[in-house]
C-alpha cells in the first residue's frame, strides 16, 4: 500500500508538470465519459431504474396474445379476476387504467391524469402513504362504490401547496364528488412508464372520462370484451419470469375454452419483467434493442478517446525511457515500472470521469427538462442515482486500463541495457512502435467514420420525417386547449361556449379557419373503440379491431386542410338530434369495405347490434399516433355535436404569424368565459414536435451529431499528433535527403504516403463495420436505407478531406526544415 502512494504522488507529480498534456488528455477523456454517463443514465431512467417498492424485481406485467391481433392487448376486468384467482405462481395480482379527467377544487379546475385501480394497487406493490391512507384492497369490490382520491405526490405539492390538512376535502372530478383520502409518497409516481401520476381512485368508483367514450364501470365489471386493463402480478419469493410463464399459459388455454365468444384464439398470456414492458409490453423488444445500439455509439466514443490518450502517452512513453531505464539500474522491477504507468494513467482516467460525470449531470438534467409538447404529466427522469455512478466507476477503470496498457506493456518488453547505452541521445522508435501507433490512429478513423455514418442517417432520417406528408397542414396554425367544465358549465353551456368562441376568433382579423377537436395530430392523447362493419360480423372468439378516432367540428377538415377524397365533411346540420355520422380515411376504407365504395355503409363502436354510424365521407390518410404509421392507420371522425365532450382543442389557421394573435384570441375566451384556464397554447407545428412527433428523431439527431462530431475532432488529432511525431522522430533523415538533393515536394510526398496510407485503411475498416452495423438502427430512421449512398458518400469525402488536411500540415511543416538544423537533430 505504502509503495501504491508513492507510485499515486508521483503520477500527479508527473502530470502536474506537464499541465498542457494533463488539460487536454481530462478534457478528451471527460468528454468521452460524458457522452457514455449521459447515454447510460438515460437507459438507467427509462429501462433500468426499479419502481420505489419493495423486492422490485419480482412486480412483472401480463401481456395478452389472441389470433388476429398484431400486437399485445390488454386485458378485462372479468380475465383479469380470473387471472387473480388461478395464478398460483404469484402472491398478488392488480390492475391499472389510466384516464385523463377534470378535478375541480375550491372553484378551480385541472386537467389531471388519474390512475384507476384495483383495490389490492397499493398493497400489492407495498407502498406506504406520505399521509393520510391508500386505497385498501376491501375497497373498489363494487360498482359505484368508494368514491375516494388518492393524490400524488407532485400534484399534491403544485395544486395544494403541500397542505397536510387536505386528507377529507371533497373536489370533483368530471362533476363527480369525491374524497381525498391521502397522498403517495414522493418517490412513486405509479406503474406507467413517464407519467407522473396525479391522482389514483379505485375502478370501481364513477367518475366519467373526459374522451367521452360512454363506458361505465358496470360495464367494466361485466363486458368481457371490454380490455382496458394494465394487469400486473407480483411474483412469489424464488419464483422466475419463465417459471411463470406455463402456468400462465395453461390460464389462457382454459379461457379460451371457457369464453369463445370473445377468447377463442387466444394462444397465450406473457409474463415481462415490469422493467422490460415500459411503457408497454413490446414483443419486439425495441426500447432495449435501441438502448443497445446507443450504448455501443456512446462507447465507440470512449474508444476513440482512449485510443488517443493512449497514442500520447505511447509518445511520452519514448521520450521517458532513459528515466524508467535509470528507475530499472537503481532497482525498480519491470512490475513496478508497469504499475506506474497504470498508475498514471488510472489517475488520468479518474480526472476524466471526475470531469464527465459533472458534464454528464448537467446534460442528464438538461435532457429531462426537454419539452415535450404537452401539460399533462409527463416526465423524463434522467438523473444520476447509484447506479449511474457504479457504471462510472466502472468506466474510469476501464478507461484507466485501456489508456495505459500499452504504454505499460512497451515498458515491460523495452531492453533497459539498450536504453542506457543509447545515453543522452534519447531513442528512436522502432518498426513496431510505429505500427502501434499506426493501428491506433486506424482505429481512431474506423470508429469516426462510423460515428459520422450513424449520425448522418439519423440527420437524412430528420430531414426526410419532416418532409414527410402528413395528412394535413400544420403551417400557419395557433393551437390552444380549454375546458369550460372546468369552470362549472354544463353540456348546454359548454356548447354555447363553443358555437360562440368559434365565431368570436373567425371574426378576428388575420383568421382563415378555426376548427375544434378532441385529440391533437401525434398528441400524447387518444380514443379509439372496437369497431364493428355492419353486415361483417367478427368471428366468433376473435376481438374486432380497435380503431383510433377524433370528435371533430364541421369546419375542421377545412382548417387542418385535410383532403376530401369522397362524399362530403360534416355539416352545421349533423346535430345531436341527426342520424350519427363518420368521416373515415383511406386505410379505414380499406380495412373494412375493400374493393367497395364505403360511402353510405354504417359501422358501430358499441357492439354488432349498433348503434350505427353511417360513413359520409372519406378522406385522405394521415399520420395519427406517431410519425412512423406502417401499415396506414385506420381512423374516423366523428362530429363533435354528436358527441359533446367538454376538453377541446381549437385549432387556428391564420394569414399572419399565429403567435402574433395569440393575446386577442385569449382575450376572447376569457372576455366570454371569466376565469376558464387556457393550456397547451402553441402552434401546431410546435405540438409536432412532441413525443409522438418528431421529438425522437430530432432528439437521436443531435445525439448521434454530438457523438459524430466529437469522434471526428478526437480521430483529426489523432491523425495529425501522429503524422507530427513521426515527422519529428525522421527530422534527421529528412536533413539527409535534402543535403543530397531532395526538393520540398520529395519530402511531402514521403511524409504524406505513409499517413495518408493509414487514413486510408482506417476509412476502409470503418467502412465496412458501417455496412454491417447500421443495419441494427434499420428501425429507426424513416425514408431511407441503412446503407443510404448519399450519406456514406458524403461521410467518406467529409473524413478524407479533414484527415488529409491534418496530414498536410505537418508534412508542409517538415518541408520547412533546414538541412543543418536537420542533421544536428538528435
Amino acid at each position: 500500500m505504502h509503495s501504491f502512494w508513492q507510485d499515486l504522488r508521483y503520477a500527479a507529480r508527473t502530470l502536474r508538470n506537464s499541465p498542457g498534456f494533463t488539460i487536454i488528455a481530462i478534457i478528451t477523456l471527460g468528454l468521452g465519459m460524458a457522452v457514455n454517463t449521459t447515454i447510460f443514465s438515460v437507459i438507467n431512467g427509462v429501462l433500468l431504474r426499479p419502481l420505489p417498492v419493495p423486492h422490485a424485481e419480482q412486480i412483472t406485467v401480463l401481456a395478452m396474445k389472441q389470433d388476429g391481433a398484431q400486437d399485445f392487448q390488454r386485458f378485462s376486468y372479468p380475465d383479469y379476476l380470473d387471472i387473480r384467482q388461478q395464478a398460483e405462481v404469484f402472491t398478488d395480482v392488480f390492475a391499472e387504467r389510466l384516464t385523463l379527467v377534470g378535478l375541480t377544487a375550491d372553484k378551480k379546475g385541472d386537467h389531471c391524469v388519474l390512475s384507476r385501480v384495483t383495490g389490492n394497487y397499493f398493497s400489492a406493490l407495498g407502498v406506504q402513504p406520505a399521509i393520510g391512507r391508500l386505497i385498501s384492497p376491501n375497497e373498489g369490490q363494487t360498482p359505484g362504490a368508494d368514491p375516494i382520491l388518492v393524490l400524488g405526490y407532485s400534484y399534491w405539492r403544485k395544486r395544494f401547496a403541500g397542505d397536510r390538512n387536505v386528507v377529507g376535502k371533497q373536489v370533483e372530478i368530471n362533476g363527480h364528488s369525491v374524497t381525498i383520502v391521502g397522498v403517495a409518497p414522493k418517490e412513486f409516481h405509479g406503474t406507467y412508464a413517464i407519467v407522473d401520476v396525479d391522482g389514483f381512485v379505485p375502478l370501481s368508483a364513477m367518475i366519467g372520462s373526459k374522451a367521452g367514450d360512454g363506458t361505465t364501470v358496470n360495464d367494466t365489471w361485466t363486458h368481457r370484451e371490454e380490455r382496458t386493463l394494465r394487469v400486473f402480478g407480483r411474483l412469489k419469493p424464488g419464483v422466475s419470469v419463465a417459471q411463470a410463464q406455463a402456468p400462465l399459459h395453461v390460464i389462457a388455454q382454459r379461457l379460451a375454452e371457457q369464453h369463445p365468444d370473445t377468447n377463442k384464439g387466444l394462444n397465450g398470456i406473457q409474463v415481462f419483467p415490469e422493467r422490460l414492458a415500459r411503457p408497454e409490453p413490446d414483443p419486439d423488444n425495441t426500447l432495449p434493442a435501441v438502448s443497445t445500439a446507443f450504448m455501443i455509439l456512446a462507447g465507440l466514443v470512449l474508444l476513440v478517446a482512449c485510443f488517443n490518450i493512449a497514442n500520447v502517452l505511447l509518445v511520452r512513453a519514448t521520450v521517458r525511457q532513459r528515466e524508467m531505464g535509470i528507475r530499472a539500474a537503481l532497482g525498480a522491477g519491470r512490475a513496478r515500472l508497469v504499475r506506474q504507468h497504470l498508475t498514471e494513467s488510472l489517475l488520468l482516467a479518474l480526472l476524466g470521469g471526475s470531469a464527465g460525470l459533472l458534464l454528464a449531470s448537467w446534460a442528464a438534467g438538461f435532457l429531462s427538462s426537454l419539452p415535450l409538447g404537452t401539460d399533462l404529466p409527463i416526465q423524463f427522469d434522467f438523473q444520476p442515482d447509484t447506479r449511474v455512478y457504479l457504471f462510472a466507476f466502472a468506466a474510469v477503470l476501464l478507461t484507466g486500463v485501456i489508456v495505459g496498457i500499452i504504454p505499460a506493456m512497451r515498458v515491460a518488453r523495452s531492453d533497459i541495457n539498450a536504453i542506457l547505452r543509447e545515453g543522452g541521445r534519447g531513442s528512436s522508435d522502432g518498426p513496431r512502435r510505429h505500427i502501434v501507433r499506426g493501428t491506433l490512429v486506424v482505429a481512431q478513423v474506423a470508429g469516426s467514420l462510423l460515428l459520422l455514418i450513424v449520425a448522418g442517417l439519423f440527420i437524412r432520417s430528420l430531414d426526410k420525417a419532416q418532409q414527410m406528408y402528413l395528412g394535413f397542414n400544420p403551417d400557419h396554425i395557433l393551437d390552444l386547449t380549454v375546458d369550460p367544465e372546468q369552470i362549472g358549465f354544463n353540456e348546454m353551456q359548454g356548447r354555447e361556449f363553443y358555437y360562440q368562441i368559434n365565431q368570436r376568433i373567425t371574426a378576428l382579423p388575420g383568421v382563415v379557419a378555426v376548427g375544434q377537436a378532441f385529440i391533437v395530430p401525434m398528441g400524447v392523447m387518444s380514443a379509439n373503440d372496437p369497431v364493428v362493419a355492419e353486415g361483417h360480423p367478427v368471428e366468433l372468439g376473435k376481438q374486432p379491431p380497435d380503431v383510433m378516432y377524433n370528435p371533430v367540428s364541421p369546419s375542421y377538415f377545412d382548417t387542418l386542410r385535410i383532403p376530401l377524397l369522397s362524399g362530403r365533411i360534416f355539416s352545421e346540420a349533423d346535430s345531436k338530434a341527426a342520424p350519427d355520422v363518420a368521416v373515415i380515411n383511406q386505410a379505414m376504407a380499406a380495412k373494412f369495405w375493400p374493393n367497395e365504395n364505403p360511402v353510405g355503409k354504417r359501422f358501430s363502436a358499441k357492439g354488432p347490434n349498433g348503434p350505427f354510424k353511417e360513413v359520409v365521407g372519406v378522406v385522405q390518410t394521415g399520420k395519427y399516433k406517431n410519425v412512423i404509421e406502417d401499415p396506414p392507420e385506420p381512423f374516423y371522425y366523428v362530429p363533435v355535436d354528436q358527441n359533446y365532450i367538454s376538453y377541446r382543442t381549437i385549432h387556428v389557421r391564420t394569414s399572419v404569424p399565429p403567435e402574433s394573435l395569440q393575446r386577442q384570441i385569449e382575450a376572447q375566451v376569457r372576455e366570454l368565459a371569466p376565469g376558464i384556464p387556457i393550456s397547451q397554447v402553441q402552434t401546431l407545428s410546435q405540438a409536432l414536435q412532441g413525443v409522438n412527433g418528431f421529438f425522437f428523431f430530432r432528439f437521436g439527431a443531435q445525439l448521434t451529431a454530438a457523438m459524430g462530431l466529437l469522434g471526428l475532432i478526437l480521430a483529426v488529432v489523432g491523425v495529425y499528433s501522429v503524422v507530427s511525431y513521426a515527422a519529428a522522430q525522421r527530422t534527421h533523415e529528412i536533413g539527409i535527403r535534402m543535403a543530397l538533393g531532395a526538393n520540398p515536394r520529395d519530402i511531402l510526398n514521403m511524409v504524406l504516403r505513409q499517413s495518408i496510407g493509414i487514413v486510408a485503411v482506417g476509412i476502409a475498416i470503418g467502412l465496412a463495420a458501417a455496412l454491417a452495423g447500421t443495419r441494427a438502427i434499420a428501425n429507426l430512421i424513416v425514408g431511407i436505407k441503412p446503407t443510404d449512398p448519399l450519406t456514406f458518400g458524403t461521410v467518406i469525402l467529409l473524413l478524407a478531406a479533414i484527415a488529409l488536411v491534418a496530414c498536410w500540415i505537418p508534412a508542409r511543416r517538415a518541408t520547412r526544415v533546414s538541412p543543418l538544423t536537420a542533421l544536428r537533430y538528435e
